[in-house]
């Protein structure tokens, strides 16, 4: 590993911050918040995710001045970092005190651990580790005083390696620090807790809840993603061959290939193995498929026909089962639902041959724009309950994705609908036009993504005079000066962003009535400017303006939401998941 980076990494185990005040919440609601685009983390109420704070500000005097001012902080800074509420951070220059704070920090790769480790290993990594730690104190005043433990351990599924030491800066201010660093096969996640010894078991409290609360996610095609519990995983190591019923392997042959019926995900027990691959013993399963669908809007769960899907489906369970020794013995229920307000079959049955235990098969149908979600879980019966609860898990965590194309996704809003079938000379203001003329081509500014109201009609006039909506753009060019903190300050910034609003208002009868916000921060990987301002037409109802200019140093990302002041409390909760949500292509 760079050695800059090590440090900076364990530079966090040394963060001087100032106390402002300590909240004496304890309760136990938790929160949830994505970790990257590999799952998820439940924190505790009485603390809160701060990427706002420049992180050059939370890096300890000791190792600034061993690294200089012209670094950039900000690439080392870790995915998540939570204080407790009403945390102040530090102004520049100013005295400093510690105080607690628990990271996150994720590493992907390939990691392979054997189920049991020997002493040996289990000793080699520990020296290991201790090693790195002492390293990366050279050049510091800090000491470590006592290590606490050091453990291997499962948690929820996932090798774990446990540690916790004590650290002094010249004999005072002992900082107590606990790591819990988990490993799936392509990701390793490392949380750690570093607090004042007299705090420590305040935000031990917090820490074990968020260590034990992790499941991974997985992104689907960037049209969805689904949550799953880390006892379970993806397992395309097993060929799909040895997982394929006698029943079906006696009809396709030994020569078929079968790798082109393995579903695009295959979630088996995390430990599942094979002994004697031509006699695989019963076992549970979780499988989804996509298929591709052509429709311009998206579909009402009312217009959907109970009967004739529940008919089709029974036809097609029949005809697979037909040649086989498996009977269906009896069928579940059928019915429509929403799953983040699109339309959703489920239905279930069992099946069995004449010896042997039954199996029971779960499946929801998720109805999208562009695609069909066909989610499943198969399980002999003794294991159903464990699998329907997986199933039932997985389905809730559904959040469908709207891709900016070429760029990255955001969650697609639960009460708006991205409406690229509406011709955009229909949305375009009377002032726009007025100012660009009929004969324009008003293709050429439809943005990358339009949201609307669900009931939105553009035939009725009426609605088309006045309409919310959030747009979003894209564009590629050379952004460094505006993606870096520190290359403008944001007082120009600001100064420079009003008046280009102010241009685009001349020579229509809009007026600015006021600029109500303007703010700068990083986070995913990216830099977020944004400004709002109300404009109004004299004697019409004011209009509010959201716009977030979200850079990379090769592209801006422009999400706009444009409201009446009368629906802006409808229109602001929806525009901030939207922005929130934003992950860059192939950002983990």
């Amino acid at each position: 590993m760079n050695k800059i980076k090590q440090i900076l990494l364990f530079a966090l185990l040394a963060f001087p911050l100032v106390y402002v005040s300590a909240q004496k919440d304890k309760k136990t609601e938790v929160q949830n918040i994505d970790v990257l685009n590999i799952g998820s983390l439940a924190y505790p109420s009485a603390i809160e995710e701060r990427s706002d704070i420049p992180f050059r500000l939370l890096v300890d005097e000791q190792y600034r001045k061993l690294l200089g001012d012209t670094i950039d902080y900000e690439k080392f800074r870790p995915a998540l970092i939570f204080f407790e509420k009403g945390f102040k951070a530090p102004a520049e220059g100013q005295k400093k005190m510690t105080f607690g704070y628990i990271t996150v920090t994720v590493m992907t790769g390939q990691y392979r651990f054997p189920k049991v480790l020997s002493d040996v290993q289990k000793k080699k990594l520990e020296q290991s580790i201790r090693h790195d730690v002492d390293t990366n104190l050279v050049g510091t005043d800090f000491k470590v005083t006592k290590w606490n433990y050091f453990d291997f351990v499962r948690i929820n599924g996932l090798f774990a390696m446990q540690y916790s030491y004590q650290q002094e800066l010249k004999k005072k201010d002992p900082i107590v620090t606990a790591v819990t660093t988990m490993y799936d096969s392509d990701v390793q996640l490392q949380i750690t807790l570093s607090a004042p010894k007299k705090e420590y078991n305040k935000w031990l409290l917090y820490y074990n809840t968020m260590v034990q609360s992790f499941v991974r996610s997985v992104n689907i095609a960037d049209i969805a993603t689904l949550r799953y519990p880390t006892t379970i995983a993806e397992r395309k190591d097993i060929p799909f061959k040895y997982l394929v019923d006698k029943e079906f392997k006696r009809i396709l042959g030994d020569s078929a290939d079968y790798e082109k019926f393995r579903p695009g995900l295959l979630f088996l027990d995390r430990d599942f193995e094979i002994g004697d691959s031509t006699d695989v013993a019963p076992f549970g399963s979780l499988s989804l498929n996509v298929i591709p669908e052509f429709n311009k809007r998206v579909l009402n769960k009312d217009s959907l026909n109970l009967r004739i899907l529940e008919q089709n489906i029974k036809a097609g369970v029949q005809v697979n089962i037909d040649s086989t020794a498996y009977k269906i013995s009896s069928w579940g229920d059928f019915y429509l639902t929403e799953t983040k307000g699109l339309p959703t079959l489920i239905y279930s049955y069992t099946q069995r041959k004449a010896e042997g235990e039954p199996s029971d098969i779960y499946s929801a149908c998720i109805f999208d724009k562009t695609l069909q979600i066909q989610l499943t879980a198969s399980a002999p019966e003794s294991q159903s309950a464990e699998w329907k609860s997986h199933f039932e898990d997985i389905l809730s965590s559904y959040h469908r994705l709207q891709p900016v194309a070429g760029r990255g996704t955001v969650i697609y809003p639960l009460e708006l609908e991205e409406r690229s079938d509406i011709p955009f000379v229909k949305l375009v203001d009377a002032e726009s036009k007025k100012k660009l003329g009929d004969s324009i081509n008003y293709e050429q500014f439809r943005p990358a993504c339009l949201f609307l109201k669900k009931d939105f009609n553009e035939n009725d006039s009426l609605q088309l005079a006045d309409f919310g909506s959030i747009t979003i753009s894209d564009r590629t060019g050379d952004f460094a000066r505006l993606s870096y903190p520190d290359s403008i300050s944001t007082d120009s910034i600001e100064l420079n962003m009003r008046a280009s609003v102010e241009r685009n208002l001349s020579n229509t009868r809009y007026n600015l009535v006021s600029w109500d916000s303007f703010d700068a921060k990083s986070k995913n990987g990216c830099r977020y400017i944004t400004y709002s301002y109300t404009q109004q037409i004299e004697g019409n109802e004011p209009k509010r303006i959201v716009c977030t200019n979200i850079y990379t140093n090769t592209s801006q990302t422009q999400v706009i939401l444009t409201a009446s002041d009368s629906e802006f409390l409808f229109w602001k909760p929806q525009y901030d998941i939207l922005t929130d949500s934003f992950r860059l292509q192939g950002w983990r």
